[in-house]
Order: C-alpha cells, then structure tokens, then sequence
C-alpha cells in the first residue's frame, strides 16, 4: 500500500464490512471463483492491481489463495445482488498509432459495467464509496454508492464480447485532472475506429474522459425494433355462386292395354 493510502485512515468495523472514511467499503460478502471449479464464498478483501494473493475470511478463519489461481471474485451488495466482479486477466495496450497491441501480464482488475461493451477499472486499491451522479431520467444529482480505484492512479479499459482482453483506453489521477484527457482523446479514438460517429466526438472533445460510463451504457442500450409496416388487406373478391338450374325430368308415360 503505498504512503497515499495510509494517511491517517480510521477504520470501524461492522458486520464483517471494513469502512475506511475516505476509502469507502474494502471488504465485501463475495464468491471466489478459483480455476480448478472450486467456489468459496466469504469475506473478501477487494484485491489490489498488483495483489499475489486474495484474503477471504469463511466463518472465523481466515485464508489466503493465490491469485494465479483464481478465476474472478464475484462481489455482492447487502442485499445479495451481484455488484461488481474482480478479474485477474491480462489487458492490452494500444501501440504504433493504434495499429499494434502490448499485451501486459495478469493484474486484477473491476468490471463495474457488463454488457456489449463490458467496462473496468484497474488501480492500486479499491473501495465502495458515495459519489454524485446524474440521474438520468430527472437530471437531477443524486447520491449512489460505486466501485471507485481510491489510490492515486485510475486506468479505464474496454471490452467486447469477441475481444480476448480488456485494452486500456484511459489514464487519469484522482489527485489532478489536468492533461488526461488526452490518453482517452488518443487510445478511444482507437479503441471506437469501427464506429466513426463516436470517434469524431472523442476526438472533438464532445466525450471526455470522465463521460466513460456514460458512453458504454450509451453502447450498450439495444436499438428499438423497427416496427414492419402491416401488409395491405387485400379486398375481398365477391364470388357469385352460380345458379344451378334443375333440369326437368319427363314424367313416364303409364302404359295403357288394349281391350281384345
């Protein structure tokens, strides 16, 4: 953990969640899916990007597994809603102008948005927090609680379905703001070249860095259903029945006998 994170943090403690002020929750109910199909469900200290080993505690006993072991870590809000899974996954950087990939070892790394687009998170140290957001159908600033990256550096990634690993397409700092911008101006060009129309708005400034998650639920929302125009009703042809005309039928003559 490094200086940044240590300052003077006071700590409660309370139903088996961590709460550091300023920090945000650090512990959650959660699933721990390891690799060889096994499923442990406790405690779980949110990993940290470079973290070699995951702490769960089960009942009263605490355990350690090593990350290269593990799967994903499924979080779970209080009322067992699936919140946020923890992925320990390569990603890939964008290089030679977008048109080549570095792809960078294991690291853990947030999915706080899944969907066409499946949106992370990646930081040295993660936490539950308050933050304000616009509700989107009053526009109105609300409170909601979120997975927030709490250290210093904040790393953005994307990925789609077909796509093997999450690729980073912005930096920035909760400490300054100023200038990042820019990797999202270069790196969401590239990741959007496939959409034109998004592109030009990144690189016009419309979409900053900080309209990520807007953009990817914008992405994500399906297309409404063109309805098909109704076939025209055809007028229904009048049939006429024809008449039937019984034909008459002689009457047999009744034979008459002669008298001898």
């Amino acid at each position: 953990m490094s200086a940044l994170c240590i300052t003077s943090l006071a700590q409660a403690q309370s139903a088996g969640i961590t709460f550091k002020f300023g920090m945000g929750e650090q512990k959650a109910d959660a699933i721990v899916y390891k690799k060889d199909k096994q499923q442990i469900s406790g405690i779980v200290n949110f990993p940290g990007f470079e973290d070699k080993k995951v702490k769960i505690k089960v009942g009263d006993k605490n355990q350690k597994h090593a990350s290269k072991e593990i799967d994903s870590i499924q979080i779970f809000d209080e009322n067992k809603k699936l919140s946020y899974t923890f992925e320990w996954t390569k990603t890939k950087v964008y290089k030679n102008k977008g048109t080549e990939f570095k792809v960078i070892d294991e690291r853990w790394i947030c999915k706080i948005i899944t969907g066409k687009i499946s949106l992370y998170l990646g930081g040295e140290e993660y936490g539950i927090k308050e933050v304000k957001t616009e509700d989107e159908k009053t526009q109105e600033k609300i409170k909601v609680d979120k997975m927030q990256v709490v250290s210093k550096e904040v790393n953005h990634y994307m990925k789609r379905h077909q796509e093997d690993y999450p690729t980073l397409v912005s930096l920035s700092s909760n400490a300054l703001s100023a200038g990042y911008n820019a990797f999202f101006k270069e790196y969401g060009v590239y990741y959007f070249k496939d959409s034109p129309e998004i592109a030009k708005k990144i690189e016009d400034k419309e979409y900053k860095y900080n309209d990520i998650e807007m953009l990817v639920n914008l992405c994500n929302v399906k297309p409404k259903p063109v309805p098909k125009p109704e076939p025209e009703q055809k007028a229904e042809a009048k049939t006429t029945k024809a008449k039937t005309v019984k034909k008459a039928t002689a009457k047999p003559k009744a034979k008459t006998t002669k008298k001898k």
